[in-house]
């Protein structure tokens, strides 16, 4: 009797150690030190709990086969106390446990677990990469138009998504935690130059300086005007990838981009023989102006046949 008394309590012990899917999501996230749970993240963690977890192990039994399956989870641990919904957010919950009340969440965190294949860009990313002293108001950011197979959801790997075909739906919130949100949603081909960085110890997709260099001569509209970019020029130059910039270039396969990049390279120094490739191919033209969105001005670069319709002091 004590022998059989002794294993019901042991059994009993090892059960009440064994990890509850909720605690395996919350772990999981502290240790990332996220602040924001979605649907699918929530799904992506638990199913890599229960594969890295014997079942001994765990308190579970069965795999997640789908997004959906995890939403009765998230509503338990809503009414425990671990979660509250983000009001205007789609299966979107704020951590409330002890370890995430130390600091607000993050715009970009709830950004991205909005809209997974987002990248911070424009004005945000100049910020980001402390490449201005100015701040917008609004939060740029930019996302492809379709779902793209070569694009995983921020802060996951390629084993996360095999065995079923459960993929996170893009959204476009209007606002993030009271800011309103200003999207550029970027054709296939134009969805390029974002890198996953850890600013907080999660990872946040961001469009990389030298791609955001480009967006500036783009859009300056979006990255605060253009002597706000011509100033982060002259701000990145000793820094950036010069290889990666002129890689950049060709992919975005505009000439006028061309003519604006080598022009902003040479007055700030920079000489380089793909420069001078892309000056033999500069044609005169009415949309040869350094902003497109400004009156043709009639100070003009002979060396590429553009019109400095911009404050091209500020590269001096």
């Amino acid at each position: 009797m004590i022998a059989i008394a002794t294993f019901w309590a042991n059994l009993m012990a090892s059960a009440s150690l064994r990890e509850t899917e909720s605690r395996a999501i919350l772990s999981r996230l502290s240790h990332e030190q996220r602040r924001v749970l979605s649907d699918w993240r929530a799904f992506v963690l638990l199913r890599r709990a229960t594969l890295s977890l014997s079942p001994v192990e765990r308190r579970w039994s069965e795999l997640p086969a789908t997004i959906e399956d995890v939403r009765p989870l998230l509503r338990r641990m809503v009414r425990q106390g671990d979660l509250a919904p983000i009001r205007n957010a789609i299966q979107l919950y704020l951590v409330t446990v002890p370890y995430a009340n130390s600091l607000p969440p993050h715009e970009y965190e709830v950004l991205e677990e909005s809209n997974p294949y987002a990248a911070i860009s424009h004005y945000s990313a100049l910020v980001f990469h402390g490449l201005t002293l100015t701040f917008p108001k609004t939060l740029y950011a930019t996302s492809p138009r379709h779902l793209l197979q070569d694009v995983l959801p921020v802060g996951t790997r390629t084993s996360d998504w095999e065995g079923h075909d459960s993929r996170p739906k893009m959204r476009f919130p209007a606002d993030v935690l009271g800011r309103d949100v200003e999207w550029t949603r970027a054709v296939q081909t134009r969805f390029f130059g974002d890198v996953e960085y850890e600013p907080y110890g999660y990872a946040v997709r961001i469009m990389s300086p030298e791609r955001t260099l480009l967006d500036g001569l783009v859009s300056p509209q979006l990255c605060g005007g253009i002597a706000t970019v011509l100033e982060a020029w002259g701000q990145a130059i000793r820094t950036i990838n010069l290889e990666l910039l002129f890689h950049y270039v060709e992919r975005f396969d505009m000439a006028v981009l061309r003519q604006r990049v080598g022009f902003v390279l040479e007055s700030l120094g920079i000489h380089h023989p793909e420069i001078d490739a892309w000056q033999t191919q500069a044609q005169r033209g009415g949309s040869s102006v350094l902003v497109a969105s400004e009156p043709y001005s009639s100070r003009f670069d002979e060396r590429w046949s553009l019109s400095l319709n911009g404050p091209i002091e500020l590269l001096d």
